[in-house]
């Protein structure tokens, strides 16, 4: 009887104990929450809309910009891939990518639209502040 009553207790504490571990396999998991005032940026394809939106582009301008945004972006991604180059060098790059398309996209816009084109924070730096100019420290990693 005490056998029965002791493998009986052991078995109630295991189930108990099991039960929280199986309600968590369960439950979905909740996004990863960013960093406090982390800025988050919007998705790659929303850029073109959040352009059009904010420089009130026409369908042709669209059309144009678009394949430049691709094109930026697969640069971007292949170069993140390229384990061959250092962080430096990628960064230098990354950045070379980024006025590349800027200027790209800027020589299809009108006066008014490069206006406001050149008031938005660059994608890079998303809403953290002024650029860094020579004279500045290099932002922390």
């Amino acid at each position: 009887m005490k056998t029965s009553f002791k493998l009986l207790t052991l078995l109630s504490l295991t189930a108990l104990a099991a039960a929280p571990l199986l309600r968590a396999e369960q439950a979905s998991p909740a996004p990863p929450a960013a960093p406090a005032g982390a800025h988050q940026r919007p998705p790659r394809g929303d850029r073109l809309k959040m352009l059009a939106e904010k420089l009130s582009l026409t369908e042709a301008q669209k059309t144009q910009i678009k394949p430049i945004l691709e094109k930026a972006a697969q640069e971007g991604m292949a170069l993140r891939d390229d384990a061959a180059l250092s962080k430096e060098d990628k960064r230098d790059r990354m950045m070379a990518i980024r006025k590349t398309s800027h200027d790209q996209i800027r020589a299809l816009l009108t006066p008014d639209q490069q206006k406001t084109f050149e008031a938005m924070p660059p994608p890079e730096r998303g809403h953290r502040g002024p650029p860094h100019g020579d004279d500045a420290p290099p932002p922390k990693a």
